[in-house]
């Protein structure tokens, strides 16, 4: 078993305010998922992305719209949305507060799981 300190990752953007963290994927050596944390502050937009895999958003506080191409989809905590594979997407919080997600994807084509 691993413990990771969160504080001690790095932040993607480092210095932005809506920040993702890696919290578990091949940095820590594992290879079957990956996932992050991010908080978005109210009226923040994570930047538009398209995943290899399947994609679970764990929304623990907030709310805010799932963008997709098939048109919006509003969401409130606690929820997960569920994202096909190669789907283009973005998250907006479009609420009062702060937007507290947990990403988890399936490992990128070619990366096979342990």
């Amino acid at each position: 078993m691993l413990v990771i300190n969160h504080s001690a990752l790095p932040r993607d953007p480092p210095d932005g305010p809506n920040p993702r963290v890696g919290v578990a994927g091949f940095a820590q050596g594992i290879r079957g998922f990956e996932a992050w944390t991010q908080q978005l502050v109210p009226g923040a937009v994570t930047g538009s992305q398209r995943h290899d895999g399947e994609l679970a958003i764990l929304v623990l506080q907030g709310s805010g719209k799932l963008q997709l191409p098939d048109g919006p989809q509003r969401f409130q905590a606690p929820c997960t949305l569920v994202v096909p594979p190669d789907a283009e997407h973005q998250v907006v919080n479009h609420g009062g507060g702060l937007l507290q997600l947990v990403i988890v994807a399936a490992p990128p084509k070619g990366v096979a799981p342990r």
